[in-house]
């Protein structure tokens, strides 16, 4: 099986074949509080009796040693801690029984009131506090909470769900925002799921923040509008992009992207502008950059579009990601590789492979992300068993000699009306 450029037939076979010892993790799907929910929940359901245990513990050495040397006010620490984590109503359980030690030791000591008072309203004052901190940490994280729900639904309809099966191919998406409880940033990711044609667009904003989350959608949108509109190619769905970009994009703002269209027939079309080339992982074990024959400025800055075509085979896979994956580093410095990590992009399960290779990134930086990364990973596929038009154009696509331009005459011609 052989890969080859539409400009520039040099065969697969003849590129080097790369390999590396790698191991897995996982991400728009990407919920980044997953199972680690359910351990917290039981952490904190164990925490309220261990620090009932701890306060009456510390009351019974107070009881059997000299109050100097364990205070009254140390019974309140208890309830401060849990005012961190618990709820109110558990803190004031906990503050009242610290209260209620704190008596029992000030009556059992006669001979020192004055010094046993003084501590404990010490302990008063703290268990008031830690019941107050308890309230207002509460009535913080309902309105944070609301304000993520809101979050959710708005990044939800600016960054929609990608199907992981399109005409000609299967995909799995990954989107990982920098930004703390944030699920969309800077990066764009869109697919149109043609019958046909399924096209993509996958790009970086410049910047950070909401000014780069408007861009983005600015884009998005727009890429979905043009794509709506019969008859327009590629390249000039890539133009209304870019004109919607220029007239929303301040002075120095500007969008990195790559837009792709694959037809049934197994070519693959891209445009680029400014944005790093895909990752053709071939299914003869070849592996290349689909650099396009001339590099356009990124959206925005009036870039020419110069469209190119690669060949691409049943089994191939293509990488397309964001900057953030390629300039993601370890803490030496250096930079992630994902062609290092082709054990993993190869798993038979493609979205285990899209996972692995967030896990790979996510063990590279240290669980640490610098920058939004956006992955889309793609699988060309044969024509389903009960696709009769698709049969027809694989029996046309075989019969072929060696490619020379777009097969669309050649198909329409043994497809039946």
């Amino acid at each position: 099986m052989r890969s080859t450029d539409q400009g520039n037939d040099r065969p697969a076979a003849d590129r080097p074949r790369r390999g590396a010892e790698l191991t897995t993790l996982g991400g728009i799907p990407l919920e980044p509080a997953g199972p680690a929910e359910p351990r917290t929940h039981r952490a904190r359901k164990w925490l309220a009796p261990a620090l009932l245990l701890a306060i009456t513990a510390v009351a019974a050495a107070q009881y059997t040693t000299d109050p100097a040397i364990i205070p009254v006010a140390w019974l309140a620490v208890g309830p401060v801690l849990a005012s961190l984590v618990l709820s109110p109503r558990v803190t004031a359980v906990l503050a009242g029984w610290a209260l209620l030690l704190a008596g029992v030791l000030v009556a059992a000591e006669p001979g020192r009131p004055g010094v046993l008072l003084s501590h404990l309203s010490v302990c008063l004052l703290l268990a008031v506090f830690a019941v107050v901190n308890s309230v207002l940490r509460t009535v913080a994280q309902r309105r944070l909470s609301q304000v993520r729900a809101v979050a959710r639904v708005a990044q939800s309809a600016l960054l929609r769900e990608v199907p992981q099966e399109v005409a000609s191919a299967r995909l799995a998406a990954r989107y990982v925002s920098a930004a703390a409880e944030a699920r969309v940033g800077g990066d764009l990711l869109e697919v149109v799921p043609d019958a046909v044609r399924p096209r993509w667009l996958i790009g970086d904003t410049r910047g950070k923040g909401l000014s780069a989350v408007r861009l983005a959608s600015v884009a998005m949108t727009s890429f979905r509008d043009a794509c709506a509109q019969p008859g327009l190619d590629l390249p000039e769905v890539a133009r209304v992009v870019d004109r919607s970009v220029t007239r929303a994009a301040s002075d120095e703002d500007f969008v990195t992207a790559v837009f792709a269209e694959l037809d049934s027939e197994g070519w693959l079309q891209l445009v680029t502008c400014g944005h790093p080339p895909p990752l053709l992982l071939a299914a003869d074990g070849g592996v290349r950059a689909l650099s396009p024959r001339a590099y356009a400025t990124p959206l925005g800055l009036h870039p020419e579009m110069q469209p190119s075509t690669f060949r691409v085979h049943t089994g191939d896979r293509l990488l397309f990601c964001t900057d953030g994956l390629l300039e993601a580093r370890d803490r030496v410095g250096r930079y992630f590789r994902p062609d290092d990590c082709l054990d993993t992009l190869r798993d038979p399960d493609l979205q285990a492979a899209a996972d692995g290779l967030l896990d790979r990134l996510v063990t590279h930086t240290g669980r640490k992300l610098d920058d939004d990364v956006a992955l889309l990973l793609l699988e060309v596929a044969p024509p389903r068993a009960d696709d009769a038009q698709g049969q027809l154009r694989v029996l046309a696509l075989e019969s072929r000699p060696a490619p020379g331009s777009r097969p669309l005459a050649l198909v329409a011609a043994v497809t039946p009306q």
